[in-house]
């Protein structure tokens, strides 16, 4: 971990914000004794041990304090969908405006927060109306989802989707040109960079059907992607219908199409990547590809999983995310991915530190990498995004610091989380939001309106 020296007992210097928690988590263990400290941006300026520090720090009695984690995949409209005897996603695309969207996604947003989650990605796939056309303003649906991740309160990734085809639910994706695709996308990118703080929201490429797009339109996006230097998310083999449509397209897999396309870089993420033969677990471990995995969503939708233990073995490095919002907890997603990467070393064994370990950086460290978010870790210089967990919750209880993270990640960690904090701004307090009355009674409103 980076640590500024310690400023000296009494010296002069900004007014900072401080925090002494009973252990906080710095990378590789737990640390007692250690206070540290924000600038008014929001910053972690220092960790210290000086007494002085210690006691203008404001003690967090009875917590531990871990980076927030990140949520790297993620569709918040489908927050929508659960709850619903007979819920229609055909339906709910039809009748979502933007402002049910709005309080959709706020409602996902802020069951993320009370995880522990303090940046998410938005898979964005609402570029249109329900018929396809355009929204009266550009990027309005793309705004209502900045504008809801910061009413919450954390960070947001928006990844617009391009997608070629239209037909079923791809019909608000579809955007016929590469052209048109941009110029949504960059309509996104300006409303974004009027945004103060400027790490509070940003705008990368996503490509909902990598095998789907003809090959100019591809290669312009890759090529605007490569150009602004900005993240690129595109779901890569995740059934087996898109194997077989991007063989008969382009004559190769996902993964080979986006080797040949030059889109393996260190900005790209592969999402689901479930449906990979073994030439493909090596194009993307020999390129050290960063895929995102959403296994709790799999599994309830009765998918294959993504074959963490050998593309790990190949080379390749994962993140996490939940993909639909038909849950919010990152927590479920690392517990289901446990037996999937415990194969790929013998040093790993079942339940072990060393998988607790990978997991919890794949849900923060390896998340910030994938959204470029400036998060992941607690590290001077970084934000101080970072939540609390009560080590005196049934599930906590008597865990010594060496075991606390293993404790965390295998036992219902979401009901221990305590307080969050996202740029050294506390959004969760004693386990609830300070408007969480208000974002669930919006929500339910637009329940009512959207199923009646």
């Amino acid at each position: 971990m980076a640590q500024a020296p310690d400023r000296p007992p009494g010296a002069p210097g900004p007014a900072q914000t401080g925090w002494l928690p009973d252990c906080v988590y710095t990378g590789e263990r737990f640390e007692e004794g250690m206070a540290f400290f924000c600038d008014d941006l929001g910053r972690i300026t220092r960790f210290s041990r000086e007494p002085a520090d210690l006691a203008a720090a404001r003690r967090l009695a009875g917590q531990a304090a871990l980076p927030g984690l990140v949520n790297a995949h993620g569709r918040s409209f489908e927050r929508s969908l659960r709850g619903r005897v007979s819920a229609d996603l055909g339906r709910a695309l039809e009748r979502l405006t933007p402002e049910s969207i709005f309080d959709t996604a706020r409602m996902a947003f802020l069951e993320m927060l009370l995880c522990g989650v303090t940046c998410a990605g938005e898979f964005h796939t609402l570029l249109h109306q329900s018929n396809g056309e355009p929204w009266p303003e550009r990027g309005l649906v793309g705004r209502e989802l900045i504008r809801a991740a910061r009413s919450a309160g954390l960070r947001l990734a928006l990844l617009p989707a391009a997608c070629a085809r239209a037909g079923g639910a791809t019909a608000r994706a579809a955007t016929a040109s590469a052209d048109s695709y941009i110029a949504e996308t960059e309509a996104l990118r300006e409303f974004a960079a009027g945004i103060r703080p400027g790490d509070e929201a940003w705008v990368g490429v996503g490509i909902a059907d990598l095998g789907g797009m003809p090959p100019e339109y591809l290669k312009a996006v890759a090529a605007y992607a490569h150009a602004g230097r900005l993240r690129l998310h595109a779901s890569v083999s995740a059934r087996v219908e898109d194997n077989a449509a991007c063989a008969a397209a382009h004559g190769r897999s996902p993964a080979a199409l986006a080797a040949q396309s030059g889109l393996l870089d260190k900005r790209f993420t592969a999402l689901h990547a479930s449906h990979l033969s073994d030439e493909d677990v090596r194009i993307l471990g020999s390129a050290h590809a960063l895929v995102c995995a959403c296994p709790a969503s799999a599994r309830m939708r009765g998918e294959a999983e993504t074959p963490l233990g050998a593309l790990l073995a190949a080379g390749a490095s994962f993140a996490l995310g939940t993909d639909g919002a038909s849950h919010t907890d990152l927590w479920e997603d690392a517990r289901v991915a446990a037996p999937r990467i415990a194969p790929a070393s013998p040093a790993r064994k079942a339940h072990g530190p060393e998988l607790a370990q990978a997991l919890f950086h794949a849900a923060t460290v390896a998340g910030a990498r994938s959204l470029g978010g400036p998060g992941g870790a607690l590290e001077v210089g970084r934000p101080a995004d970072f939540f609390t967990v009560n080590l005196f919750d049934p599930a906590l209880a008597g865990a010594e610091p060496a075991a606390l993270l293993h404790t965390l990640v295998f036992s219902p960690a979401r009901r221990a989380v305590r307080d969050v904090w996202v740029g050294g701004r506390q959004r969760i307090a004693g386990g609830r939001h300070a408007d969480q009355g208000g974002i669930v009674g919006r929500f339910v409103d637009q329940q009512r309106r959207l199923w009646a």
